[in-house]
């Protein structure tokens, strides 16, 4: 059955969304809609479109069913009653072709994850919400272990985004977006918060070399944007000073105090994903002779 084939009906949303602890099988609703296939065999075409809030449970068997086009298909467990997608049997729809979403109507809940959170985002000037209705703003969840680079794809999915984001933290500077790997707890989010973001575009950010031959002394402003890797930094390092990039290892640490052994930063690294703001001082270890290559520099 191709999804796009699929007849939907339209149906009432349930009394209530209230949704209590999680189970084994549970999954989330994400997106504010669920379709279901009623009854027992999901190759039926008969399909209904339910009106459902983000973070109501969905009680499932775990039975998955694949679509001949691709989509994935979960079977409801009728056997505590109400499923959360009705009292009746079906299957409902994780993720398939056809139906108009930007991604999975649905996210596997796991108990030992703790209670999700449902965060809010605002459509950007110029963008749209997925399904094109009001309104503006929407509610998206995710869970305290969930990382920003993951809220930026669910921002992309629900606003239509394509390209880089910047997400910032709850009432925090405009001019550090957060860095990918920070989860939400870290960053501070808690439930009903608004998340602020916008396209990301080049962002100055400087960065501070100190002296490796004279303590406390700054070498040089290392003029980079908030998209500059760890690699491009040691190239415009180089470039400027004279120093030989094959033997500069770039560190997270102070110059002239002793770095750990895991200091070492990654080239392939946004020095930003690295956890570096404007004005921080980024290090380095040099292999080479560094009185004779920063000998013109200085003089």
């Amino acid at each position: 059955l191709a999804a796009a084939a699929a007849a939907v009906v339209e149906e009432e949303p349930s009394p209530s969304d209230a949704s209590g602890p999680v189970r084994e099988n549970d999954y989330y609703v994400t997106l504010g809609v669920v379709f279901k296939k009623p009854g027992d065999d999901p190759q039926t075409q008969k399909v209904l479109s339910l009106n459902r809030k983000v973070g109501h449970v969905i009680h499932t068997t775990g039975n998955v069913w694949k679509g001949p086009s691709g989509g994935f298909w979960v079977q409801l467990d009728t056997s505590g009653g109400d499923t959360g997608a009705g009292e009746k049997p079906g299957y409902v729809m994780v993720d398939a072709s056809g139906f108009g979403t930007p991604g999975p109507c649905l996210q596997k809940a796991f108990p030992e994850d703790g209670a999700p959170l449902l965060l809010r985002a605002r459509a950007p000037d110029g963008a749209k919400t997925w399904d094109g209705k009001e309104p503006m703003e929407r509610e998206f969840l995710v869970l305290e272990k969930t990382t920003v680079e993951e809220v930026k794809t669910i921002l992309g999915m629900l606003f239509g985004l394509e390209g880089s984001l910047s997400v910032f933290a709850p009432a925090g500077d405009r001019a550090s977006p957060l860095p990918d790997k920070t989860t939400v707890k870290e960053a501070g989010f808690t439930a009903s918060m608004e998340v602020c973001f916008e396209p990301a575009g080049a962002r100055p950010l400087t960065l501070v070399v100190m002296n490796p031959l004279t303590p406390g002394a700054k070498l040089l402003d290392l003029p980079l944007t908030d998209d500059s890797t760890v690699g491009q930094a040691k190239v415009l390092l180089a470039k400027t000073t004279g120093l030989k990039q094959g033997s500069m290892i770039m560190v997270r640490g102070k110059m002239g105090q002793r770095v750990k052994e895991d200091a070492n930063l990654d080239d392939k690294h946004r020095v930003v994903d690295c956890g570096y703001k404007e004005g921080d001082e980024i290090g380095f270890i040099y292999t080479g002779d560094l009185e004779s290559d920063l000998a013109a520099f200085l003089s």
